[in-house]
C-alpha cells in the first residue's frame, strides 16, 4: 500500500543514523545515441552534479559527525592533512564523469560495476564496496569499520532525474519516525522507483553479499536484490521520478541535444 510523502526541510527531526549516497552513472545511453545522460545540463548544470548536489544537501542536514567514514588505524593515520572521507560514491567512468561534477569531485569517490554496463544491481554493490573502503585521506592507511558501521541508511538514485532535488526532500520526509532497518522507495504514479529511495545500510549490504555470493549481481534485476529489504512504498507527485531516456523526455524539461557539451576525452 502506498504512502504519501510529503514534502519539507531536512532534518528538523531526524534522529537516525549517518547517511550516505550511491549515485548510478554507469549507464550506456543507447536511446541517447550514447550521449551520456550525467552530462547533460538543464539551466547551465549537468544532471549528475544536480544529483550530487541533493545527496549532499540531506547528508549535510545530518548535523556534525553524520559525514563520517570508518576510521582507520596506525601511525600512518596522523596525517594533519587527512580530510573527512567521502560519504557519496559516483558510479561510473571517473575520468568521464568527474569533469561534470567540478568542485563537487572533491566531495565523492569514484566506483565501477565489475564488470562495467553490467547493471544497476552490479553498480549498487560497487558503489557501497566503494564506501565501506573509502580512504579518509592519501596516506594509505586502510579503515577499520567501527562497531555498527552497517547502521544508517543509504540514498541511491539514478543520475538522470532533473527533480532529484524536490525528490531527496520527499525521501526524508518518508523516512521520519521509522524503524531504523527500514527504508521508503519512490512510487510515481504507481510505479515503485528502486533507483530513487532510501534504504536501511546493513540489510542491503547483506542482500549485495548474498548475491556476490551466488553470483547474481550482474545484469540482475534490482528488486530481486531489494526483495529481503524492508522498504516501505512512498507516494511521490506524478513525474517526480521522470528521468531522461531519449531525446524526447530530454526536450520536455528544456534539454537539447545541440546545447550539450561533447564527452571530455
Amino acid at each position: 500500500m502506498d504512502t504519501g510523502c510529503r514534502d519539507g526541510d531536512f532534518g528538523s527531526e531526524r534522529k537516525h543514523a549517518p547517511m550516505q549516497a550511491v549515485i548510478l552513472a554507469g549507464g550506456l545511453s543507447r536511446r541517447l545515441g550514447g550521449v551520456p545522460k550525467a552530462g547533460l545540463t538543464v539551466g547551465g548544470i549537468t544532471l549528475l552534479a544536480r544529483t550530487v548536489e541533493a545527496a549532499l544537501a540531506l547528508i549535510d542536514s545530518e548535523g556534525p559527525g553524520r559525514d563520517a567514514r570508518p576510521e582507520c588505524e596506525g601511525p600512518e593515520c596522523e596525517d594533519p592533512g587527512r580530510a573527512t572521507a567521502p560519504a557519496v560514491a559516483v558510479v561510473g567512468p571517473a575520468e568521464l564523469l568527474a569533469p561534470w561534477l567540478g568542485p563537487l569531485a572533491g566531495r565523492v569517490v569514484f566506483a565501477r560495476e565489475n564488470p562495467p554496463y553490467s547493471g544497476p544491481a552490479a553498480g549498487l554493490a560497487a558503489g557501497l564496496a566503494e564506501l565501506a573502503g573509502a580512504l579518509p585521506g592519501a596516506s594509505g592507511a586502510r579503515p577499520r569499520a567501527p562497531a555498527g558501521a552497517d547502521g544508517g541508511h543509504v540514498l541511491v538514485l539514478a543520475c538522470d532525474m532533473p527533480q532529484a532535488s524536490e525528490l531527496v526532500r520527499f525521501l526524508a520526509a518518508g523516512l521520519e519516525g521509522d524503524d531504523p532497518g527500514t527504508g521508503v522507495m519512490a512510487v510515481d504514479g504507481g510505479r515503485r522507483q528502486p533507483l530513487a529511495a532510501i534504504y536501511p545500510l546493513g540489510p542491503l549490504r547483506a542482500a549485495v553479499d548474498a548475491a556476490r555470493a551466488s553470483h547474481r549481481l550482474s545484469n540482475a534485476s534490482v528488486f530481486s536484490l531489494l526483495a529481503s529489504v524492508n522498504t516501505k512504498e512512498c507516494a511521490v507527485p506524478p513525474g517526480l521520478t521522470a528521468d531522461i531516456d531519449t531525446w524526447e523526455d530530454a526536450r520536455m524539461h528544456g534539454i537539447a541535444a545541440k546545447d550539450q557539451d561533447p564527452a571530455p576525452r
